[in-house]
């Protein structure tokens, strides 16, 4: 058989689950206590008859069927069309699939789980992606270290979707330790990386990871992974400004003109961004509102919704600000935006200067930003407190909030607008 499985970690599981000790098993298949240690730590491999008999008594399923089933092709054209993000020919193999009851899959499990995981996950379906985890996480523990690589990288993207960056950050990079070689040529580990690197503000780190990955699917002319390349791209250089405007917003309407993507809505949302950039509000709010009309993930629809709210408040325009809010506040199941709403709701009705705001953004907020590994967050916190302290003359405690973070200036800008009550 394959060696697909660590199976001394199986037979640690499985004694585990029964609730056995070392010395237990090793009486029901006539063997010695330190035999058993040898083969669960993977120092010793038992002959073929000795494992039957664990087999047998632990009734470990991933090793006890056949390893050839007509299923397998179609299985394994499934993950590698959702590698691709070919994202119709993905659906069809998992329509096709789901027609098939799951004892026809044998010790292929594994790998259907893996399927089904990442099939919600290009799709940024986190609540379906979490009923696969737990099996996912089980097959990435007990599954040798050469293919438990794309279980575990799975995982990291689960977490970076959920912004839970510092165990986005842990599963990749033990990927990388399980497979270095591997690393070097997967386009997808550092797409994931530069999308995490973006998301605690490490523009120059996530565009090195995005141009590496943009090179390895220009070589295999994986179109959907060189347009997710550019996007995180061109948002790098929305955050470092270090491209004139007006290029970037050429860049954004030829995408829009050229291609046809599932991801269009969110290059709406960054051509409502560039176009702030550029002073022009009317068209930011026009490609934000479009963005906001037609998507359908929640999860993105709220940060759609966060960033039209922060234009029209400093448009001074309170009464529309706060009921876009209002707006985002009843769809919101995030706490991150949670914690931005009351940010911004704050600022706008001018209580931003409260003893009870101060300390539930110090004590409360930035915590959680931290312990999720949500570093820009954070930091614009620390900019807000920052600029609120020193306002209320506290220059003290202000310039500990600037030595953390010195400052952001549409945070300053938004401070100016609203004085503190």
């Amino acid at each position: 058989m394959k060696e697909v499985y660590d199976k001394g970690k199986l037979v640690c599981k499985y004694r585990k689950k029964l609730n056995w000790t070392q010395g237990e098993l090793a009486k029901k298949v006539n063997t010695s206590t330190s035999m058993i240690s040898k083969i669960e730590s993977g120092k010793y491999h038992p002959p073929e008859k000795l494992m039957s008999k664990i087999l047998k008594v632990l009734n470990i399923k991933e090793l006890t069927y056949p390893e050839y089933h007509p299923l397998i092709a179609q299985l394994t054209s499934w993950q590698q069309s959702i590698v691709q993000r070919n994202y119709a020919t993905a659906n069809k193999h998992y329509k096709e699939l789901q027609k098939f009851p799951i004892s026809y899959f044998y010790n292929q499990l594994a790998l259907y789980s893996l399927c089904n995981f990442q099939q919600e996950l290009i799709y940024f379906r986190t609540d379906q992606a979490s009923k696969f985890l737990e099996d996912v996480q089980k097959y990435a523990d007990t599954l040798s270290p050469v293919n438990n690589y794309p279980y575990i990288k799975a995982i990291g993207l689960y977490y970076l979707l959920l912004d839970q960056l510092k165990d986005a950050f842990t599963y990749f990079n033990v990927a990388i330790k399980m497979n270095p070689d591997l690393f070097e040529k997967d386009g997808e580990i550092h797409l994931y990386y530069a999308f995490a690197y973006d998301k605690i503000g490490q523009a120059l780190d996530s565009t090195t990871h995005a141009t590496t990955a943009l090179s390895i699917f220009q070589s295999k002319l994986n179109q959907p992974n060189i347009l997710l390349s550019r996007i995180v791209k061109i948002k790098n250089t929305l955050r470092s400004q270090n491209q004139p405007i007006q290029e970037t917003i050429q860049e954004l309407h030829d995408i829009l003109d050229n291609y046809t993507s599932i991801h269009t809505n969110y290059i709406y949302y960054l051509l409502s961004i560039a176009y702030f950039q550029n002073n022009d509000f009317e068209h930011a709010l026009k490609y934000n509102k479009k963005a906001i009309r037609h998507e359908k993930i929640s999860a993105l629809k709220v940060r759609y919704i966060f960033f039209i709210a922060y234009v029209y408040a400093l448009l001074k325009d309170d009464e529309m600000a706060l009921t876009v809010i209002e707006g985002g506040i009843s769809i919101n199941k995030d706490k991150k935006y949670e914690y931005f709403f009351y940010l911004l709701k704050g600022i706008i009705q001018g209580t931003h200067g409260t003893e009870a705001y101060r300390q539930k953004v110090a004590e409360e907020i930035i915590p959680y930003f931290q312990l999720k590994g949500n570093m820009l967050e954070k930091n614009y916190c620390h900019a807000i407190l920052g600029d609120v302290y020193y306002h209320i003359q506290f220059y003290k405690e202000a310039a500990n909030q600037y030595y953390i973070y010195p400052g952001n200036s549409y945070i300053s800008e938004l401070l100016t607008k609203y004085p503190q009550k």
